[in-house]
């Protein structure tokens, strides 16, 4: 039984140390996120959006297959866990080899075969007894680590820098560690306020207080420069502290970050709005003021006007679904519903401030649905102006600090260190100094002429006859 658990445990390591499942998962992941950028997804966008954008059963679609919302969906997190599991795995392996590299020590090599180095260099002549401490002092110079073994000098530095690829390795699943713990326990959303709202978040234990909001123009322009939220956090009925926000300039508190993103008027979801309403003969009711989501009595009818919707510039899809192409009041209309005493709806219908779009629409409900008891027109119009919040609390934060700092480390030792390796063999007539460098770098060919150069000039080779060996 024991024999089978390992060898399952290897044929699964030997599965996810492969590159080609980690390229199958990183363009997996790579397509997701390219659809994440193509369909909007549903923090910042409202259903009504969505419905204009894809019908009714294209949206329903996108939200089964959970396309609305990628980033949080099953299959996204599935592949990141796999692809953490893959790069971890693959990290340990390297690792492994990485820690075989350090223990290897350096050893001895005939001379002979050094002078088939790349970079190798031999003096011949009488070598003097004090050759090798000076040989020593100029090799610790420059960094290097000597001992001597079998009348041969062996110096290295860096050897550490094999490990840079591995700290790399290292932080990006750090980092990815640090997305998933957002994903999972983060919190993100898009508030609209109005002056004097108090927004309060899912297990926070303060409240925030939108105390007032405004714009700021270019000098003798209409264009926007900047947005400004004043913002106060209470906390246990006690005001803690109060800050201005604007963009990159967002108040944070408890972990929790509040980011200026959006200003405006809100005409979809906090309009106020005076209808005209008119039996079918033609008989005038009056004007009555209501807001989005309430409505108003008529007394006189025994009715009530409940106002559903507003939408500032009114179009249909192909589906006929009704929604606002733009936030300015290009072709403003309002969704009323008409209920008698006992609940009872009596019609619905749009209600258009353009007298060619009510006289269109009342011929076309004509002309479908019959006679209607009622009918009703849009003759004023306010709505309070509000700044948009994005909402966040990402818990995963410090932990991608951590794995990006690590990153950078990595990579720095990666490019600018390589481990060096200097053996010097000294007889009674010959000095052969020979060098190795992992990955060949061409700065190191520098070094080691310079090395040359100043061992030679400690004259510690009576009539020498340099050879240089290729």
């Amino acid at each position: 039984m024991r024999a089978f658990l390992k060898e399952i445990a290897r044929d699964l390591y030997t599965f996810f140390t492969s590159i080609t499942l980690a390229i199958v998962l990183i363009s997996l992941i790579a397509l997701l996120a390219l659809l994440g950028t193509l369909i909007p997804q549903e923090t910042f966008t409202r259903e009504v959006d969505y419905i204009a954008r894809y019908g009714v059963e294209g949206y329903n679609t996108l939200k089964k297959l959970q396309l609305t919302n990628i980033f949080g969906s099953w299959y996204f997190l599935f592949l990141m866990a796999l692809f953490t599991l893959n790069l971890a795995a693959c990290t340990h392996k390297r690792l492994m080899a990485s820690w075989r590299y350090w223990k290897l020590p350096m050893g001895f090599i005939r001379p002979e075969d050094l002078k088939r180095f790349e970079h190798s260099y031999a003096i011949s002549g009488s070598v003097c007894s004090d050759a090798s401490p000076k040989i020593r002092e100029v090799l610790q110079r420059h960094g290097y680590r000597v001992r001597e073994h079998n009348s041969q000098i062996l110096a290295e530095k860096w050897r550490w820098e094999r490990f840079g690829i591995d700290v790399f390795h290292i932080s990006l699943v750090i980092v990815i560690f640090g997305g998933l713990v957002t994903m999972l326990f983060g919190y993100r959303t898009f508030a609209i306020a109005h002056q004097g709202d108090v927004l309060r978040l899912p297990g926070a234990d303060f409240a925030v207080r939108v105390n007032r909001f405004w714009s700021e123009n270019y000098k003798n322009s209409e264009r926007v420069m900047d947005w400004r939220t004043e913002l106060t956090v209470i906390e246990n009925d006690k005001e803690i502290l109060t800050k201005t926000i604007e963009v990159n300039a967002p108040l944070r508190y408890k972990g929790y970050n509040f980011y200026q993103s959006a200003f405006g008027t809100d005409w979809q979801g906090a309009a106020r709005v005076t209808l005209a309403l008119f039996r079918a003969d033609g008989t005038a009711l009056g004007e009555f003021v209501g807001t989005v989501d309430d409505g108003f009595a008529v007394p006189s009818e025994n009715i009530f006007v409940k106002i559903g919707a507003f939408l500032p510039d009114f179009a249909l899809t192909e589906n006929l679904i009704a929604y606002s192409r733009t936030q300015r009041l290009e072709n403003p209309a309002v969704f009323v519903e008409i209920y008698d005493a006992q609940g009872f709806r009596l019609m619905r219908t749009w209600a258009f401030s353009r007298p060619e779009m009510q006289r269109f629409w009342e011929t076309t409900m004509a002309r479908v649905g019959g006679e209607t008891p009622y009918r009703i027109k849009l003759v004023g119009m306010t709505a309070p102006e509000f700044t948009g919040l994005q909402i966040t609390k990402d818990p995963g934060r410090p932990i991608v600090y951590f794995g990006f700092l690590f990153v950078i480390v990595g990579l720095l030792v990666h490019m600018y260190f390589k481990h060096r390796q200097i053996w010097v063999h000294i007889s009674e007539n010959e000095i052969v100094i020979a060098g190795m460098v992992r990955n060949n770098l061409k700065s190191f060919a520098e070094e080691f002429r310079r090395l040359v150069r100043e061992i030679e000039r400690l004259q510690i080779v009576t009539h020498p006859e340099s050879e240089l060996v290729v």
